[in-house]
Protein backbone atom coordinates (compact mmCIF):
# COMPACT_ATOMS: atom_id res chain seq x y z
CA UNK A 1 0.00 0.00 0.00
CA UNK A 2 1.03 3.41 -0.66
CA UNK A 3 1.34 4.34 3.24
CA UNK A 4 3.58 1.25 3.51
CA UNK A 5 5.84 2.44 1.35
CA UNK A 6 6.23 5.91 2.49
CA UNK A 7 6.52 4.29 6.13
CA UNK A 8 9.34 1.95 5.10
CA UNK A 9 11.25 4.90 3.08
CA UNK A 10 10.67 7.01 6.54
CA UNK A 11 11.47 4.62 9.05
CA UNK A 12 14.29 3.52 7.20
CA UNK A 13 15.89 7.06 7.15
CA UNK A 14 15.20 7.26 10.91
CA UNK A 15 17.43 4.44 11.40
CA UNK A 16 20.25 5.51 9.96
CA UNK A 17 20.19 9.15 11.50
CA UNK A 18 20.09 7.07 14.75
CA UNK A 19 22.28 5.03 14.14
CA UNK A 20 24.64 7.81 12.32
CA UNK A 21 26.32 9.61 15.42
CA UNK A 22 27.36 6.29 17.08
CA UNK A 23 28.48 5.37 14.31
CA UNK A 24 30.69 8.78 13.70
CA UNK A 25 31.93 8.73 17.69
CA UNK A 26 32.85 4.77 17.26
CA UNK A 27 33.33 2.80 20.43
CA UNK A 28 36.88 2.51 22.54
CA UNK A 29 35.98 -1.47 22.33
CA UNK A 30 35.72 -2.91 19.54
CA UNK A 31 33.91 -5.86 20.51
CA UNK A 32 31.22 -3.50 21.74
CA UNK A 33 30.69 -1.85 18.39
CA UNK A 34 30.92 -5.20 16.85
CA UNK A 35 27.73 -6.45 18.98
CA UNK A 36 26.19 -3.11 18.58
CA UNK A 37 26.32 -3.12 14.92
CA UNK A 38 24.90 -6.74 14.70
CA UNK A 39 21.93 -5.42 16.95
CA UNK A 40 21.62 -2.03 14.76
CA UNK A 41 21.59 -3.67 11.73
CA UNK A 42 19.45 -7.01 12.94
CA UNK A 43 16.55 -4.24 13.74
CA UNK A 44 16.41 -2.92 9.76
CA UNK A 45 16.29 -5.66 8.50
CA UNK A 46 13.71 -6.97 10.88
CA UNK A 47 11.87 -3.58 9.89
CA UNK A 48 11.79 -4.04 6.38
CA UNK A 49 10.95 -7.87 6.52
CA UNK A 50 7.94 -6.62 8.84
CA UNK A 51 6.59 -3.69 7.55
CA UNK A 52 3.97 -5.08 5.19
CA UNK A 53 2.89 -7.63 7.25
CA UNK A 54 3.40 -7.20 11.21
CA UNK A 55 3.56 -9.76 13.51
CA UNK A 56 4.21 -9.21 17.19
CA UNK A 57 7.23 -12.18 17.70
CA UNK A 58 8.98 -9.69 15.07
CA UNK A 59 8.62 -6.78 16.87
CA UNK A 60 9.26 -7.82 20.10
CA UNK A 61 12.62 -8.90 18.68
CA UNK A 62 12.81 -5.27 17.28
CA UNK A 63 12.43 -3.56 20.84
CA UNK A 64 15.20 -6.55 22.06
CA UNK A 65 17.65 -5.06 19.20
CA UNK A 66 17.01 -1.48 20.88
CA UNK A 67 17.45 -2.30 24.59
CA UNK A 68 20.96 -3.78 23.53
CA UNK A 69 21.44 -1.12 21.41
CA UNK A 70 20.67 1.45 24.68
CA UNK A 71 23.14 -0.91 27.04
CA UNK A 72 25.99 -1.27 24.29
CA UNK A 73 26.65 2.48 23.29
CA UNK A 74 23.55 5.05 23.97
CA UNK A 75 23.46 7.93 22.27
CA UNK A 76 19.64 8.61 23.38
CA UNK A 77 17.96 8.65 19.92
CA UNK A 78 17.23 4.79 20.18
CA UNK A 79 13.63 5.69 21.04
CA UNK A 80 12.90 7.20 17.59
CA UNK A 81 12.79 3.56 16.61
CA UNK A 82 10.18 2.53 19.54
CA UNK A 83 8.03 5.19 17.58
CA UNK A 84 8.60 3.24 14.16
CA UNK A 85 6.97 0.34 16.29
CA UNK A 86 4.18 2.01 17.83
CA UNK A 87 3.21 3.04 14.26
CA UNK A 88 2.91 -0.60 12.81
CA UNK A 89 1.32 -1.01 16.58
CA UNK A 90 -2.67 -0.30 14.97
CA UNK A 91 -2.81 -2.58 12.39
CA UNK A 92 -1.54 -5.45 14.61
CA UNK A 93 -3.74 -4.97 17.79
CA UNK A 94 -6.49 -3.09 19.15
CA UNK A 95 -6.07 -0.13 21.50
CA UNK A 96 -6.12 -1.44 24.64
CA UNK A 97 -3.39 -3.90 23.92
CA UNK A 98 -1.35 -1.57 21.61
CA UNK A 99 -1.22 1.16 24.31
CA UNK A 100 0.11 -1.57 26.97
CA UNK A 101 2.73 -2.91 24.88
CA UNK A 102 3.88 1.14 24.25
CA UNK A 103 4.02 1.37 28.14
CA UNK A 104 6.06 -2.17 28.61
CA UNK A 105 8.54 -1.06 25.49
CA UNK A 106 8.77 2.05 27.11
CA UNK A 107 10.20 1.08 30.50
CA UNK A 108 12.22 -1.36 29.17
CA UNK A 109 14.25 1.93 27.03
CA UNK A 110 14.13 3.92 30.50
CA UNK A 111 15.75 0.99 32.35
CA UNK A 112 18.21 0.43 29.48
CA UNK A 113 18.91 4.13 30.03
CA UNK A 114 19.43 3.96 33.53
CA UNK A 115 21.26 0.97 33.48
CA UNK A 116 23.92 2.52 30.99
CA UNK A 117 24.20 6.16 32.38
CA UNK A 118 21.77 6.85 35.04
CA UNK A 119 18.02 6.85 36.45
CA UNK A 120 18.18 11.19 35.88
CA UNK A 121 18.79 10.30 32.14
CA UNK A 122 16.34 7.74 31.66
CA UNK A 123 13.23 10.21 33.42
CA UNK A 124 14.58 12.97 30.92
CA UNK A 125 14.55 10.85 27.45
CA UNK A 126 11.45 8.55 28.73
CA UNK A 127 8.57 10.22 28.62
CA UNK A 128 8.86 12.58 25.53
CA UNK A 129 9.56 9.23 23.59
CA UNK A 130 6.34 8.41 24.95
CA UNK A 131 4.57 11.13 24.13
CA UNK A 132 5.87 10.72 20.67
CA UNK A 133 4.37 7.02 20.40
CA UNK A 134 1.60 7.72 21.58
CA UNK A 135 0.99 10.03 18.86
CA UNK A 136 2.23 7.78 16.24
CA UNK A 137 -0.32 4.86 17.45
CA UNK A 138 -3.18 7.50 17.15
CA UNK A 139 -1.98 8.79 14.03
CA UNK A 140 -1.72 5.10 12.40
CA UNK A 141 -4.77 4.20 13.87
CA UNK A 142 -6.75 6.49 12.23
CA UNK A 143 -5.15 5.99 8.97
CA UNK A 144 -5.42 2.37 9.31
CA UNK A 145 -9.61 3.01 10.03
CA UNK A 146 -9.57 5.09 6.95
CA UNK A 147 -8.01 2.48 4.98
CA UNK A 148 -10.17 -0.44 5.86
CA UNK A 149 -13.39 2.50 5.52
CA UNK A 150 -12.22 3.11 2.23
CA UNK A 151 -11.75 -0.87 0.72
CA UNK A 152 -15.41 -1.00 2.51
CA UNK A 153 -16.84 1.65 0.28
CA UNK A 154 -15.28 0.80 -2.39
CA UNK A 155 -17.26 -2.29 -2.54
CA UNK A 156 -20.54 -0.76 -1.51
CA UNK A 157 -19.97 1.34 -4.70
CA UNK A 158 -19.15 -1.58 -6.47
CA UNK A 159 -22.65 -3.48 -5.90
CA UNK A 160 -24.68 -0.37 -5.98
CA UNK A 161 -23.20 0.58 -9.04
CA UNK A 162 -24.10 -3.27 -10.44
CA UNK A 163 -27.49 -2.84 -8.34
CA UNK A 164 -28.44 0.59 -10.48
CA UNK A 165 -27.58 -1.45 -13.65
CA UNK A 166 -29.61 -4.32 -13.25
CA UNK A 167 -32.54 -2.23 -12.46
CA UNK A 168 -32.52 0.11 -15.35
CA UNK A 169 -32.14 -2.95 -17.31
CA UNK A 170 -34.64 -4.86 -15.92
CA UNK A 171 -36.83 -1.99 -16.73
CA UNK A 172 -36.22 -1.28 -20.08
CA UNK A 173 -36.91 -5.52 -20.45
CA UNK A 174 -40.08 -5.18 -18.42
CA UNK A 175 -41.01 -2.13 -21.21
CA UNK A 176 -40.20 -4.31 -24.13
CA UNK A 177 -41.83 -6.87 -23.15
CA UNK A 178 -45.08 -5.11 -22.16
CA UNK A 179 -45.13 -2.83 -25.61
CA UNK A 180 -43.83 -5.38 -27.80
CA UNK A 181 -45.47 -7.91 -26.26
CA UNK A 182 -49.20 -6.75 -26.56
CA UNK A 183 -48.57 -5.11 -29.94
CA UNK A 184 -47.27 -8.89 -31.80
CA UNK A 185 -50.15 -10.33 -29.47
CA UNK A 186 -52.89 -7.45 -31.13
CA UNK A 187 -51.31 -8.33 -34.60
CA UNK A 188 -51.38 -12.56 -33.93
CA UNK A 189 -54.72 -12.05 -33.16
CA UNK A 190 -55.83 -9.92 -35.96
CA UNK A 191 -54.02 -12.10 -38.31
CA UNK A 192 -55.81 -15.19 -37.31
CA UNK A 193 -59.36 -13.18 -38.03
CA UNK A 194 -57.99 -12.53 -41.51
CA UNK A 195 -57.17 -16.28 -42.00
CA UNK A 196 -60.24 -17.06 -41.55
CA UNK A 197 -61.64 -14.82 -44.20
CA UNK A 198 -59.14 -15.01 -46.64
CA UNK A 199 -58.89 -17.46 -49.31
CA UNK A 200 -56.51 -18.51 -51.84
CA UNK A 201 -53.28 -17.34 -52.85
CA UNK A 202 -54.00 -14.82 -50.02
CA UNK A 203 -54.90 -17.02 -47.47
CA UNK A 204 -51.26 -18.88 -47.62
CA UNK A 205 -49.77 -15.44 -46.97
CA UNK A 206 -51.62 -14.49 -44.03
CA UNK A 207 -51.15 -17.81 -42.45
CA UNK A 208 -47.07 -16.98 -42.97
CA UNK A 209 -47.67 -13.56 -41.17
CA UNK A 210 -49.16 -15.22 -38.69
CA UNK A 211 -46.32 -17.76 -38.21
CA UNK A 212 -43.97 -15.06 -38.24
CA UNK A 213 -45.72 -12.78 -35.62
CA UNK A 214 -45.66 -15.75 -33.64
CA UNK A 215 -42.45 -16.20 -33.79
CA UNK A 216 -40.98 -12.79 -33.14
CA UNK A 217 -43.65 -12.75 -30.17
CA UNK A 218 -41.45 -16.31 -28.93
CA UNK A 219 -38.39 -14.47 -29.34
CA UNK A 220 -38.89 -11.29 -27.63
CA UNK A 221 -40.00 -13.17 -24.66
CA UNK A 222 -37.06 -15.40 -25.05
CA UNK A 223 -34.53 -12.30 -25.50
CA UNK A 224 -35.93 -10.82 -21.63
CA UNK A 225 -35.97 -14.16 -20.15
CA UNK A 226 -32.41 -14.49 -20.82
CA UNK A 227 -31.38 -11.57 -20.37
CA UNK A 228 -32.98 -11.48 -16.78
CA UNK A 229 -31.28 -14.65 -15.92
CA UNK A 230 -27.92 -12.71 -17.49
CA UNK A 231 -28.05 -9.92 -15.33
CA UNK A 232 -26.90 -11.36 -11.58
CA UNK A 233 -24.61 -9.10 -8.94
CA UNK A 234 -21.29 -9.18 -9.53
CA UNK A 235 -20.44 -10.28 -5.93
CA UNK A 236 -17.17 -11.34 -6.12
CA UNK A 237 -15.61 -8.29 -7.62
CA UNK A 238 -16.87 -6.54 -4.53
CA UNK A 239 -15.53 -8.89 -2.17
CA UNK A 240 -12.39 -8.94 -3.61
CA UNK A 241 -12.43 -5.42 -3.68
CA UNK A 242 -13.33 -5.33 0.32
CA UNK A 243 -10.30 -7.24 1.19
CA UNK A 244 -7.77 -6.24 -0.67
CA UNK A 245 -4.67 -4.53 0.47
CA UNK A 246 -5.77 -4.79 4.40
CA UNK A 247 -2.78 -4.97 6.59
CA UNK A 248 -3.50 -7.65 8.94
CA UNK A 249 -5.15 -10.34 9.01
CA UNK A 250 -4.11 -12.01 5.60
CA UNK A 251 -7.15 -12.81 4.19
CA UNK A 252 -7.61 -15.40 1.63
CA UNK A 253 -10.94 -15.46 -0.07
CA UNK A 254 -12.01 -18.07 -2.23
CA UNK A 255 -15.31 -16.99 -4.18
CA UNK A 256 -17.09 -20.03 -6.51
CA UNK A 257 -16.87 -19.41 -9.81
CA UNK A 258 -20.68 -19.76 -10.35
CA UNK A 259 -21.40 -17.70 -7.78
CA UNK A 260 -24.65 -15.81 -8.87
CA UNK A 261 -26.99 -13.35 -6.76
CA UNK A 262 -29.60 -12.11 -8.60
CA UNK A 263 -31.20 -9.82 -5.55
CA UNK A 264 -29.74 -6.58 -5.22
CA UNK A 265 -30.51 -6.53 -1.24
CA UNK A 266 -29.41 -10.33 -0.91
CA UNK A 267 -25.79 -9.53 -2.33
CA UNK A 268 -25.87 -6.51 0.45
CA UNK A 269 -26.58 -9.11 3.26
CA UNK A 270 -24.04 -11.47 2.29
CA UNK A 271 -21.49 -8.50 1.80
CA UNK A 272 -22.29 -7.18 4.93
CA UNK A 273 -21.33 -10.35 6.49
CA UNK A 274 -17.88 -10.80 5.54
CA UNK A 275 -17.18 -6.78 6.07
CA UNK A 276 -18.18 -8.02 9.78
CA UNK A 277 -16.10 -11.02 9.52
CA UNK A 278 -12.90 -9.02 8.83
CA UNK A 279 -13.43 -6.22 10.85
CA UNK A 280 -13.68 -8.81 14.03
CA UNK A 281 -11.14 -11.05 12.76
CA UNK A 282 -8.58 -7.37 12.37
CA UNK A 283 -9.55 -5.83 15.62
CA UNK A 284 -10.43 -8.35 18.66
CA UNK A 285 -8.89 -11.66 17.36
CA UNK A 286 -5.57 -11.12 17.16
CA UNK A 287 -5.73 -13.41 13.98
CA UNK A 288 -2.79 -13.89 11.28
CA UNK A 289 -4.70 -15.45 8.69
CA UNK A 290 -8.04 -15.21 7.71
CA UNK A 291 -9.92 -17.87 5.94
CA UNK A 292 -13.47 -17.00 3.82
CA UNK A 293 -15.37 -18.89 0.96
CA UNK A 294 -18.51 -17.89 -0.38
CA UNK A 295 -20.31 -20.31 -2.23
CA UNK A 296 -23.69 -20.87 -4.03
CA UNK A 297 -25.54 -24.47 -2.64
CA UNK A 298 -28.45 -26.40 -4.10
CA UNK A 299 -30.74 -24.02 -2.18
CA UNK A 300 -29.26 -20.98 -1.16
CA UNK A 301 -25.82 -19.22 -0.50
CA UNK A 302 -23.37 -20.38 2.45
CA UNK A 303 -20.12 -17.96 3.61
CA UNK A 304 -17.66 -19.63 5.54
CA UNK A 305 -14.82 -18.14 7.35
CA UNK A 306 -12.18 -19.28 10.35
CA UNK A 307 -9.09 -17.85 11.75
CA UNK A 308 -6.19 -18.09 13.88
CA UNK A 309 -6.71 -16.14 16.52
CA UNK A 310 -7.32 -16.46 19.75
CA UNK A 311 -10.81 -17.26 20.29
CA UNK A 312 -13.22 -15.79 22.50
CA UNK A 313 -14.09 -16.83 26.01
CA UNK A 314 -17.34 -15.68 26.54
CA UNK A 315 -20.62 -17.42 24.98
CA UNK A 316 -22.45 -13.85 23.94
CA UNK A 317 -22.60 -11.91 20.89
CA UNK A 318 -20.56 -8.78 20.42
CA UNK A 319 -22.62 -5.67 18.69
CA UNK A 320 -21.48 -6.34 15.24
CA UNK A 321 -22.07 -9.85 15.21
CA UNK A 322 -25.41 -9.33 16.60
CA UNK A 323 -26.32 -7.08 13.56
CA UNK A 324 -24.86 -9.43 11.17
CA UNK A 325 -26.78 -12.36 12.89
CA UNK A 326 -30.42 -9.64 12.82
CA UNK A 327 -29.60 -9.20 8.99
CA UNK A 328 -29.10 -12.82 8.47
CA UNK A 329 -32.21 -13.87 10.25
CA UNK A 330 -34.56 -10.91 8.59
CA UNK A 331 -33.29 -12.01 5.28
CA UNK A 332 -34.46 -15.73 5.99
CA UNK A 333 -31.02 -17.47 7.02
CA UNK A 334 -29.23 -19.22 9.89
CA UNK A 335 -26.03 -18.02 11.60
CA UNK A 336 -23.63 -20.50 13.18
CA UNK A 337 -20.78 -19.46 15.56
CA UNK A 338 -17.56 -22.16 17.06
CA UNK A 339 -15.09 -20.27 18.97
CA UNK A 340 -13.15 -20.83 21.93
CA UNK A 341 -10.16 -19.40 23.78
CA UNK A 342 -7.50 -20.64 21.80
CA UNK A 343 -9.06 -21.86 19.37
CA UNK A 344 -9.94 -19.45 16.68
CA UNK A 345 -13.23 -18.30 15.39
CA UNK A 346 -14.99 -19.94 12.87
CA UNK A 347 -18.74 -18.60 11.26
CA UNK A 348 -21.15 -20.35 8.91
CA UNK A 349 -23.92 -18.12 7.47
CA UNK A 350 -26.82 -19.91 5.10
CA UNK A 351 -28.80 -17.49 3.16
CA UNK A 352 -31.78 -19.16 1.03
CA UNK A 353 -31.81 -18.17 -2.51
CA UNK A 354 -34.46 -15.87 -3.72
CA UNK A 355 -35.17 -13.80 -7.31
CA UNK A 356 -34.35 -10.32 -7.86
CA UNK A 357 -38.28 -8.36 -6.84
Amino acid sequence: MPHTRILGVAGLTAWLMVGLPVIIQGATVPGTMLRWAVAYILFGALFVADLARPRRSMMAMEVLCIVVMVLLLCDGFEGTLLVLIAMRLPSLMDRKRGLAWIVIQTLLLAGAVAFHWNGRSAWLLAPPYFGFQILAFFTFEILDREVRTNAQLRAMQDLVADGGRLAERLRIARELHDALGHHLTALTLNLEAALVRTEGAAHGDVEKAQALARTLLADVRSIVAEKNADDCLDLGRALRTLVADLPRPRVQLEVDQSLRVEDPEQGLVILRCVQEVVTNAARHSGAENLWITVRRTVDGFEVRARDDGRGRGGARDGFGLRGMRERIENAGGALTIESGTGRGFALTAFLPARSAP
